[in-house]
């Protein structure tokens, strides 16, 4: 999978070249320092040279735009007079991301005053160059603090993928298998939403399960094996993978990017004999979107979200813990393997379609800071991004009656009422999307790279 990429566009003035030639090397060096911290956090890096003139600022803009750039970040090495390059930036359609740091941790009086002020001072560059983006209607993000005592370049680096998850959206090939769930219409974008976004939607015409080798079961088994306890015989196991392994046929002959599927509509359609529910945890960690009873918009939004972020997960909120202040967060069978822990397959009961009764593979949440992210249709090809930042907690051994289910507990930033007002009151649907490791403030970015409105919660 191709990674998110960045140009890091290092900003400086021509006059030290003149009065301070010998400070050149040294800026350079701390500009490649921030290129590979960026590398480390999965981004491909386009670095251009140090810039000082606005031939060199448009010369490297051309080199991230043709080098598939998702955003541009810029670093200011000193002051650097903003009419060099605020023009420039203003005329790319790329997201500029500010990184507002500086090579010194501490800035006292005890350090030297020359060097310390040459090298320390690109704080007043970004404030001149911000004034003019602003003045030339160019949006730009900021994040600002030490580039090794803060996790600032994990800021930048998360609302760059970002960026780049909202521009796979563009393209996005998504499978229906089944009906949408009748009379469930929050989701439902139609045919002009999917337009809008650039979504191409393809339904299903059957499965193929007769084509599914009892080789290919039993190499699954013993990769399954590997990744979770199984408390099912083989025979039960093998009946459902092979209508798993079926849907895995048709998405990947698609080239199918997110999928859906109905629970209802289990065997309706040819092929479609059940629930193969642990198919769609284990296409989320391949990095297929998914989205259930038929969500064409959640699954293209997860799908887009993986490019990304390999922690996204389906998801919906089910039951509000006030006391607590937590959400549980659920689903019939389906999580990302990537953020499943205490893996287990078994035959689970299943009265609500005309098909026998699947295997499942169940488990909780990992623990960790994440954040609910939902695509909200709020008109005719119009669309609105919700955001709630919080916390998976962590569950004791022992969690009751809710081993044999999807389960999590979420504690928002704030308090359970007050997220669940203003996610209403945005418009927020009951299917979401949750991405672990990255912020609402950053994983915002997407809703600029769409064009959309963005509501932070939390």
């Amino acid at each position: 999978m191709k990674k998110p990429k960045i140009g890091l566009l290092p900003l400086y003035i021509a006059l030290y070249d003149k009065a301070a030639p010998e400070m050149r090397p040294a800026v350079e060096g701390f500009a490649r320092e921030v290129a590979g911290l960026f590398e480390k956090q999965g981004l491909d890096v386009i670095a251009a040279p140090v810039c000082a003139v606005e031939p060199e600022f448009k010369a490297a803009v051309a080199s991230f735009e043709e080098g598939g750039a998702d955003a541009i970040v810029t670093l200011h090495l000193a002051y650097s007079p903003s009419l060099e390059s605020a023009a420039v930036l203003a005329a790319t359609k790329l997201p500029i991301l500010i990184l507002n740091t500086t090579p010194t941790l501490s800035f006292v009086p005890t350090i030297e005053a020359g060097d310390g002020i040459s090298y320390n001072h690109g704080i007043h560059g970004v404030q001149d160059m911000a004034n003019l983006l602003i003045r030339n209607g160019k949006r730009f993000r900021i994040f600002t603090d030490h580039y090794i005592y803060s996790n600032v370049i994990e800021r930048v680096a998360n609302a760059a993928k970002a960026a780049a998850a909202a521009h796979a959206l563009r393209g996005t090939k998504v499978g229906m298998i089944g009906e949408p769930f009748a009379g469930m219409g929050d989701f439902d974008c139609g045919a002009e939403g999917y337009e809008a976004l650039g979504i191409e939607t393809v339904s299903c015409k059957g499965l193929r399960p007769d084509l599914v080798s009892d080789s290919d079961i039993a190499t699954e088994y013993e990769l399954d094996k590997s990744r979770a306890e199984i408390r099912c015989s083989y025979e039960e196991y093998a009946k459902t993978e092979r209508v798993g392994l079926a849907v895995r046929r048709w998405l990947e002959d698609e080239g199918i990017g997110g999928f859906t599927m109905n629970f209802l509509s289990a065997g309706t359609l040819p092929g479609f004999d059940t629930m193969p529910f642990t198919e769609a945890s284990k296409a989320m960690a391949r990095g297929i979107g998914y989205a259930g009873e038929g969500d064409m918009l959640t699954a293209a939004l997860c799908a887009a979200l993986l490019r990304s972020f390999k922690h996204t997960t389906f998801m919906e909120m089910f039951c509000p813990d006030w006391a607590g202040n937590h959400i549980f967060f659920s689903h019939m069978g389906e999580l990302n393997l990537n953020v499943m822990e205490r893996r287990h397959i078994v035959m689970r009961s299943f009265k609500y379609a005309d098909c026998f009764e699947p295997t499942t593979m169940y488990g909780i949440f990992r623990q960790g800071r994440a954040t609910v992210v939902n695509l909200a249709p709020i008109g005719p090809g119009k669309f609105r991004l919700i955001l709630a930042s919080g916390r998976m907690i962590d569950l004791p051994d022992n969690i009751g009656g809710f081993e044999n289910t999807i389960a999590g507990w979420f504690r928002p930033n704030i308090g359970v009422n007050k997220l669940l007002e203003q996610y209403s009151i945005a418009g927020g649907t009951h299917h979401s999307a949750l991405v672990y490791g990255a912020s609402a403030e950053e994983l915002s970015v997407f809703a600029d790279e769409l064009g959309i409105e963005s509501v932070v919660i939390c």
